[in-house]
């Protein structure tokens, strides 16, 4: 297992360039956008700036979802280096750990640079609990984004998987309000955005920062969404590995 891990740490020091991209492209619209008067009123506006850095670090997690977590599954096969680790002694689930854990550190290092940022450079506070509670919020829904990458991974073409996987990343994180309160949406818009998972996961994660409290509704769509799509890919992978 330690070996895996070895493996895994160079191949993220051999894609350091995407690895920066990821977490500071989100940072820097985050203090780009909070750097402008969303709100005339200065208690609204420090919430709304919360808001935006919660939902930004959202973003910056699914992009590892949606793009490193697939990449890394899909470079294994055509490398087989997935074949290889298959006929080893190493058991298949360590291998498998082993790229969850490379992308559950890349979650991490988000939270922690745009909590940071925020802290610094937004005047951003929060009990140390609400933190916390955030941190763990937003890594629990981290299943989502994985999920999300297990199924996209299934795709035989690079070229379509790329394209898939910018269409869902964009389009789910703009329809799901990580750019813009859905307020600012026309009423069917609205509706639709209610219905998406990465809503609901900034929803989680807004409330709990906000209020302290649990969004229960939105944690089981989350989880819901998590499983039913880890579900599906998993069914298409067995179908293809049959064939």
């Amino acid at each position: 297992m330690i070996a895996l891990l070895k493996v895994e740490w160079i191949k993220t020091k051999r894609t350091w360039i995407t690895f920066v991209l990821s977490i500071g492209m989100p940072v820097f619209f985050f203090l780009f956008f909070s750097g402008m008067e969303l709100s005339p009123d200065l208690k609204e506006q420090k919430m709304l700036v919360m808001s935006y850095m919660l939902t930004m670090t959202a973003f910056s997690m699914s992009s590892f979802g949606f793009f490193s977590f697939p990449a890394m599954l899909v470079e294994d096969k055509t490398s087989y280096w997935l074949t290889y680790n298959e006929h080893s002694s190493v058991s298949i689930w360590q291998y498998y750990l082993s790229k969850v854990i490379r992308v559950l550190v890349c979650f991490l290092l988000s939270i922690l640079a745009t909590f940071l940022f925020g802290a610094i450079f937004r005047g951003v506070t929060m009990s140390l609990s609400r933190w916390l509670g955030s941190a763990a919020l937003l890594l629990l829904s981290s299943l989502l984004f994985l999920a999300f990458g297990l199924l996209i991974s299934q795709i035989k073409s690079q070229q379509l998987m790329t394209i898939v996987g910018d269409i869902a990343f964009l389009g789910l994180a703009i329809v799901g309000g990580s750019w813009m309160p859905i307020e600012t949406f026309p009423d069917w818009m609205q509706k639709l955005s209610k219905v998406t998972p990465i809503y609901h996961v900034n929803t989680l994660v807004t409330d709990f920062a906000k209020n302290a409290q649990l969004n229960w509704q939105s944690l089981i769509i989350v989880l819901g969404y998590a499983i039913i799509i880890a579900a599906l890919a998993l069914m298409i992978k067995n179908k293809t590995e049959v064939k």
